[in-house]
């Protein structure tokens, strides 16, 4: 797990912030982002949310898909969205540890690559009764790639260094994908949009607070990560060291990867027509 000695004044006051939001439970009549975000993972299945809409009102069809939620984890059902029903839903009570690349590695850009980290339950029953504790709800997490700001430290008159007490935040550069957190690794090849540099990071992130990259993936349209990062209200873990993306950038109009996925994705739809009109038309 990732040791930060040093962090910025910033995200103490915005770990604060959303320690004191974290005490306020979301129940009927609540009005707000958090309840957007719920309101987003509940309408995944529709047996729990068949109505599936995503207002930011906690209204009785939210309560009612909460109490579900809880009833599934074996918490009372009381339809508000307490610290527990919070980890009945996201994967919140769960250390995050990033296995690979984890400082040093050169990744070349021509080859696939794979990102590997580690998920154990932190609360003392997880740690003797793993089996029996159910996974949350929604066990989403963010693969997402940073580069790490360098720490410019100076000479005093004495000839000591001095370094800034102040921890640069690492600078969020590109969301890869959205996976499940206990799958535990994730195949991934550098796009052209990402430059070589030996100072990048890999973070997995869990939490509500990734609900706005989840839409992203989703829908597509604009990432707002002024939103999004830095968030240290969610659990996550980065690369203890930097890495090395190296690699000749593939030339505009070279890379076909796409154009082949497309084609075939078309046949393989091809294929399942055509096995359908057999079926119909009883042909062996």
């Amino acid at each position: 797990m990732k040791k930060i000695l040093m962090v910025s004044l910033f995200s103490l006051l915005l770990a604060g912030a959303a320690a004191a939001q974290s005490e306020k439970a979301i129940s009927l009549g609540s009005r707000s982002d958090e309840v957007k975000a719920i309101q987003e993972v509940l309408k995944t299945d529709k047996s729990l949310y068949p109505e599936g809409l995503v207002t930011g009102y906690f209204g009785q069809a939210t309560k009612k898909a909460v109490t579900k939620v809880q009833a599934k984890c074996g918490l009372l059902q009381t339809g508000i969205v307490d610290d527990d029903t919070e980890k009945c839903i996201f994967p919140v009570d769960y250390q995050i540890t990033v296995v690979s690349p984890n400082g040093g590695e050169t990744w070349d850009r021509g080859q696939i690559q794979t990102i590997k980290w580690n998920a154990v339950g932190i609360s003392p029953v997880a740690e003797t009764e793993t089996k029996s504790i159910p996974r949350p709800f929604w066990t989403k997490a963010s693969i997402d790639l940073f580069r790490k700001s360098e720490i410019k430290c100076q000479t005093g008159p004495d000839g000591q260094k001095i370094c800034p007490l102040l921890y640069p935040m690492p600078t969020f550069v590109k969301h890869l994908a959205m996976v499940n957190l206990f799958d535990g690794s994730y195949s991934w090849k550098v796009s052209n949009d990402i430059a070589n540099g030996s100072d990048y990071v890999i973070r997995v992130s869990v939490g509500r607070n990734i609900i706005p990259l989840y839409k992203y993936e989703q829908e597509g349209g604009s990432l707002p990560t002024t939103q999004i990062w830095p968030a240290p209200s969610m659990s996550w873990d980065e690369s203890d060291n930097a890495f090395t993306i190296t690699g000749s950038v593939v030339p505009p109009g070279k890379d076909l990867s796409q154009v082949i996925k497309m084609l075939q994705e078309m046949a393989d739809q091809l294929a399942k027509v055509i096995q359908l009109l057999k079926e119909l038309n009883q042909i062996d």
